[in-house]
């Protein structure tokens, strides 16, 4: 693919929604000296834009990976099999819960991607300038994958451990490189992704959160059926579900 034939790159799970009045980012100076480090130590090329782009669109190295290991934990069958899924089930409602806080806080803390903003342009190529959607804050593939990885801590830490340093490589990076996000965005996904997975362990201790999971993860074919959903559409970017919400969006509008 040619630098210049590059479009417009998806970069965030919730879709490119614009917002004109955006002020630029926080922590200016150091996100423009991390994003100025970086270029010059890997300066724009064809092969390195690539290389890029291959992550953001290949889902099953940059998202169905992350799917295919909590699926895996989730089928084994042992004495362990019901507290494994309690863990999987307290991971999937943290991701839940800390994307539609992030969507409540993205007008009032977001920015224009850097891209996008007169105070980064200058480090990207022309034809970058409209990559990305109209609020880079957070980075919410990072968010999703981040606590989809560091969620199986508690189970296999090991695993856990490599599968957080593949969001930051597979994930995150890629889409700084193109300049979808500020390493301020990526930074805020891992604080945001840590602080809903706590509060999810914390509620999950209590003896009537316990009982609640214990009962959904062994709920039978419904539970797994909604739980291979999710997984899918996680690994997928949920492109299926958001393509199926815009039919139903213009479908009402043309009724009505």
């Amino acid at each position: 693919m040619s630098l210049a034939n590059i479009s417009a790159v998806p970069l965030s799970l919730s879709g490119a929604l614009s917002y004109s009045s955006l002020s630029g980012p926080r922590f200016f100076k150091i996100n423009h000296w991390l994003l100025a480090t970086l270029f010059r130590l890997f300066p724009f090329t064809d092969s390195r834009m690539n290389f890029a782009q291959f992550f953001i669109y290949n889902r099953l190295v940059s998202g169905f990976v992350f799917a295919a290991a909590c699926y895996y934990f989730w089928s084994l069958r042992d004495e362990r099999t019901v507290w494994r899924r309690a863990r999987i089930i307290e991971l999937t409602v943290a991701c839940i819960a800390a994307v539609l806080a992030t969507l409540a806080l993205r007008p009032f803390v977001g920015a224009l991607p850097p891209s996008r903003d007169s105070g980064f342009q200058q480090l990207f190529p022309p034809y970058l300038w409209d990559i990305g959607s109209g609020n880079s804050f957070p980075s919410h593939s990072t968010l999703v994958y981040f606590v989809m990885a560091a969620g199986l801590w508690p189970i296999q830490r090991k695993v856990s451990a490599l599968l957080c340093a593949w969001v930051l490589l597979a994930v995150s990076l890629p889409r700084i490189y193109i300049g979808g996000h500020y390493p301020s965005d990526v930074a805020a996904s891992l604080v945001i992704g840590i602080a809903a997975l706590w509060v999810a362990w914390r509620t999950g201790e209590s003896r009537r959160a316990v009982q609640l999971l214990d009962r959904i993860a062994g709920g039978g074919m419904w539970v797994e059926l909604a739980m291979f959903w999710w997984l899918f559409e996680a690994g997928e970017g949920f492109r299926s579900t958001g393509e199926i919400a815009k039919f139903l969006v213009r479908s009402v509008l043309k009724i009505g």
